[in-house]
């Protein structure tokens, strides 16, 4: 099967520095995937030619698209992927979030869909991705239809699959499936959290939303997990198989993982000084750490660090 894997970044400093940290992973740790076909979508701009130099002499096989910024919240811009990359190229397309990490191969992520259990993988969403979902069932009813049936088995329960986006693995099919959908319902539930938001914060009234007073409208409490839902919604109404991807891809560093997901929340490093001086008071400070995340990034950075000095 045709393999490919997308990116989604800004070409600031620091997503780019994040960007060869997970390249260089790939190609060093990815396994039978480590030559896969990278393609690397920035955000409104292109890349310089300098950029674009030190991306192909370390991280080839790569090739580079600019996409137009998508609006409503910042990870919309993921979305891209499944336009930017020409979805007849490839059988099976994965993405990686810029701030991941691999640590060991990747050879069986994409054994679901190989062996025909799956068209959509991704991680479940944990309890801060769903809890910020007022009424999912609702969701489903309004936007996928009252005759949904994708419902996905968790620890003996069936629920609606909720994902957390940072890594997914998708079939060329499931991708045009969904592409559409996945794009306007992100807008569709933005713009209702903006509304209500805005509403709500208006002075005098925010006051009886904040003590009970008057029920809350909002879909979404917070906007960062809406194109999450977005796309969990377009796969339940395109009636996709759904397989949850195992936590060691897409995982905050505190089990034996595959992936690392460097949220800033949990890893806060200067992530536009990684390879400089400045870098060397976290990394020992990581590399004492009881946290496996933590120690794994104290020995990949110097290592990095020592290559793109040589260019």
């Amino acid at each position: 099967m045709r393999i490919k894997l997308a990116l989604v970044s800004e070409t600031s400093e620091q997503y780019l520095n994040q960007v060869k940290l997970c390249l260089y992973s790939l190609r060093k740790n990815g396994g039978s995937l480590s030559q896969v076909l990278v393609t690397l979508i920035t955000n409104s701009n292109s890349l310089c030619r300098r950029q674009k130099a030190i991306f192909t002499k370390h991280f080839s096989p790569i090739e580079f698209k600019t996409a137009p910024r998508l609006g409503a919240i910042l990870h919309t811009s993921k979305l891209n992927i499944f336009y930017s990359v020409d979805p007849s190229s490839y059988d099976i397309l994965i993405y990686l979030d810029c701030d991941t990490v691999i640590r060991k191969p990747l050879d069986h992520i994409v054994d679901p869909i190989i062996n025909g259990e799956a068209e959509f993988l991704c991680r479940r969403g944990g309890k801060s991705d769903r809890d910020r979902f007022v009424d999912f069932d609702a969701l489903v009813k309004n936007i996928c239809g009252p005759k949904s049936k994708q419902k996905i088995s968790f620890e003996e329960k069936q629920e609606w699959p909720m994902f957390n986006t940072g890594v997914f693995v998708a079939t060329s099919k499931a991708v045009r499936q969904i592409r559409g959908d996945s794009v306007e319902f992100t807008y569709a539930l933005y713009d209702q959290w903006l509304r209500r938001d805005a509403f709500e914060g208006l002075p005098g009234i925010k006051y009886l939303f904040h003590f009970g007073l008057l029920p809350s409208r909002k879909e979404v409490l917070q906007n960062w997990p809406i194109e999450q839902g977005a796309i969990a919604l377009a796969c339940i109404k395109a009636g996709l198989p759904i397989a949850y991807l195992d936590e060691v891809y897409n995982s905050w560093g505190n089990i034996d993982f595959r992936i690392l997901h460097c949220f800033k929340s949990a890893y806060k490093f200067d992530r536009a000084k990684m390879y400089s001086k400045e870098a060397e008071k976290w990394i020992t400070k990581y590399s004492n750490s009881k946290l496996a995340g933590k120690i794994f990034l104290s020995d990949i950075v110097p290592e990095l660090r020592e290559l793109l000095e040589k260019q």
